[in-house]
């Protein structure tokens, strides 16, 4: 099995450390204090941290953004941490990252200037009611199938997670989504 460290970086400068599976294309759940070298590849060292994923979710001012950087090529995307569960509730790779921003939309509410993931032209995914006009944040992909893609007709790359801390993204709308995903 090919695994690879994550670095897991707090806002306030500290790291923590879990194992990125190449096979699942996903961080494990355990966290660790340190790493080690270990014939020129970085490993988690030590037991993991404690954990405790049947506690409930933390109210979501208390969830924390986190950035994690994943060896060998340092692919970077945000996530959440909870607290209460010692543990990042998500997204686990930019894959899963992906996979959330791919299946909604991102629509302005109907009575608030707050951007809202909806999968429906009625509702956020917070319950919401939300407008019928998606925002334009999905980017085409390149190539054979879409021989007419140029860059400077695409959105700029969102990555709505790096976003949490904004006033204008519902945090309700970012954490139900992952927990469908």
């Amino acid at each position: 099995m090919g695994t690879w460290l994550a670095t897991v970086r707090f806002p306030d400068g500290v790291a923590r450390y879990a194992v990125y599976s190449t096979v699942v294309e996903a961080m494990y759940a355990d966290l660790y204090p340190t790493f080690h070298v270990e014939h020129y590849r970085e490993r988690v060292s030590g037991d993991p941290l404690p954990s405790f994923p049947d506690r409930d979710l933390a109210p979501l001012d208390e969830l924390i953004p986190v950035v994690i950087t994943r060896a060998p090529d340092d692919r970077e995307w945000h996530a959440v941490y909870c607290p209460r569960r010692s543990m990042v509730v998500g997204p686990h790779s930019p894959h899963h990252q992906w996979h959330v921003q791919e299946s909604h939309d991102l629509v302005f509410g109907a009575h608030d200037n707050v951007r809202h993931l909806s999968q429906v032209n009625t509702r956020g995914r917070c319950g919401a009611p939300v407008t019928d006009a998606p925002l334009r944040y999905h980017r085409e992909a390149p190539g054979i199938g879409n021989p007419e893609w140029r860059e400077e007709d695409q959105p700029p790359a969102v990555d709505i997670f790096a976003e949490w801390t904004r006033p204008d993204m519902c945090r309700a709308c970012l954490i139900t989504a992952l927990q469908a995903a």
